[in-house]
């Protein structure tokens, strides 16, 4: 689960009662005019609601409390969870104290409501909802997109103590009057579902070779794609393909609109860690590259890197394509392959996503790659 903008919207809370949020908020805002509004506005997905009338008193005491976040199922989740006055209480004191307690370990779930394509119904149902709700309904569906309701929590509530059971089974009632409330309208799903593929696969660094030249992400806004290739020095001998990578490299010369970059992992940039064994790491760097006959550019790690290559990665040697913006295509790829199978995926790509682009509408479709019989190293 990767919750969204959960820290802002617990001080949203705490300062101005109830709660709307628009889905598209990447940069976690919160519109302020909308604050102390009923009305709910993820139109971006389609979905606009009414919070029930009966929970107006609860939300304005910040005992109801709501997220949003989504999964790889789904286009959004958007939780309402129900904390007691005691427990905020508690919440509040921990921060002012600086202890640090997790937010979840205080929610009652109210209620869920999922917007996901519904040709992935099976992966929701598998996703876990189905055991925390009882009960659950596809309250509408439009251009293939399913608005659904999960309500009837059936975990323990014996924690929170008779009076604020009252209560939570008092907001709980209130649930239906919420999915009676849905108008859902058209959106541009294929726009929406790029944009959010975008957010989450985009490679950004400001970082700079072996030689110490300069480099950052807006390279390449000067190809139409580029392989980055993530490396070690710890892999040679048994797991270097540097001559190969070169091999993708004058290939992607001779195409003219293809480029390949490569970034040592255990190079980090010298303000982030300028160790002797960093720095011997480089020089190591620098002769493999010489002696494989490497041109292209090898950058050392940056902080962005370093996310990305952790997020995305179990193992290397690793690669992806990226497009002008950066954004992954063709999908991850990790592994030994000889040049000639680089130089056919490159081929693979550009006919995919240069020349025949209007055809492939899957932003995460994976191109293959021929699998090897060599080992990934760690």
């Amino acid at each position: 689960m990767k919750i969204k903008h959960t820290a802002l919207l617990l001080a949203f809370v705490l300062a101005c009662g109830t709660i709307t949020t628009s889905c598209s908020s990447s940069d976690n805002t919160v519109q302020e005019d909308t604050l102390t509004s009923r009305e709910v506005d993820f139109s971006k997905i389609g979905l606009k609601y009414t919070t029930p009338e009966s929970w107006q008193e609860y939300t304005k005491s910040n005992n109801i409390y709501p997220y949003s976040y989504e999964e790889d199922y789904s286009l959004e989740n958007i939780r309402y969870n129900y904390i007691t006055p005691e427990d905020w209480k508690t919440i509040a004191k921990s921060s002012t104290g600086g202890e640090n307690i997790s937010l979840d370990d205080y929610l009652y779930p109210i209620c869920e409501i999922v917007i996901a394509q519904t040709e992935n119904e099976l992966q929701l149902y598998d996703s876990g909802l189905y055991k925390m709700f009882s009960k659950r309904k596809l309250v509408a569906e439009n251009n293939g997109i399913g608005y659904y309701l999960f309500y009837d929590y059936v975990g323990s509530t014996r924690a929170m103590g008779d009076d604020n059971i009252d209560v939570y089974d008092k907001i709980c009632e209130g649930v239906t009057e919420l999915s009676d409330s849905f108008v859902i309208t058209d959106f541009d799903t294929d726009s929406y579902i790029e944009s959010k593929y975008a957010e989450k696969n985009t490679v950004t660094f400001s970082s700079e070779t072996m030689d110490g030249e300069s480099m950052d992400s807006s390279i390449f806004k000067d190809y139409d794609l580029t392989l980055v290739f993530i490396w070690a020095t710890y892999l040679h001998p048994d797991a270097d393909n540097l001559a190969d990578l070169q091999q993708a490299y004058e290939h992607a010369q001779e195409l003219g609109n293809v480029n390949v970059i490569g970034v040592c992992i255990d190079t980090p940039l010298a303000k982030l860690d300028n160790s002797e064994e960093t720095q011997k790491n480089v020089e190591t760097a620098k002769f493999l590259l010489e002696d494989s006959g490497t041109k292209f550019p090898m950058l050392r790690l940056d902080t962005n890197l370093a996310d990305f290559v952790k997020s995305k990665f179990e193992s290397i040697p690793s690669f992806v394509m990226v497009d002008k913006n950066g954004v992954v295509r063709g999908g991850y790829h990790t592994g030994l392959y000889t040049g000639d199978r680089y130089c056919e995926f490159i081929d693979a790509m550009v006919e995919k996503y240069v020349t025949n682009p209007d055809e492939n509408t899957a932003v995460d479709e994976t191109v293959d790659v021929p699998s090897s019989n060599e080992t990934p190293q760690q």
